[in-house]
């Protein structure tokens, strides 16, 4: 027995160049090409993906050819930035930090740049 090659969301994700999770929220809103759910497990069938490309093309005529399925390039995400985690005070700490420089904000500013200065 012949399967029809299908792609991953993962591979699908790759050529597309979007997360996997646009490609989760877009199966949630009825969006993209056909896909089939086995288990857990989600395939994309090829045949499906060059229909759904061909549909939804600009800009291009129908006579170009589309990238080639083989040819994907990986998928390379920047991980997100994250904030510096705030500085905890007890609050004895924090009271007297207050009371001296009339909020927390205003004593990390000051505090942060007595530690430049030391520094530099």
């Amino acid at each position: 027995m012949q399967t029809e090659p299908a792609f991953t969301e993962t591979e699908l994700a790759r050529r597309w160049n979007v997360s996997i999770k646009t490609l989760q929220r877009w199966r949630s809103e009825e969006r993209g090409p056909p896909y089939i759910k086995l288990s857990k497990a989600i395939r994309y069938p090829v045949d499906e993906i060059v229909t759904y490309e061909q549909a939804i093309r600009q800009g291009m005529s129908n006579e170009a050819p589309l990238p080639s399925l083989c040819d994907s390039q990986p998928v390379v995400e920047s991980p997100a930035p994250t904030a510096p985690e705030p500085k905890r005070y007890y609050l004895s700490e924090a009271f007297a930090l207050i009371a001296q420089y009339g909020s927390l904000e205003a004593a990390e500013a000051a505090l942060t740049e007595v530690r430049d200065e030391t520094q530099g």
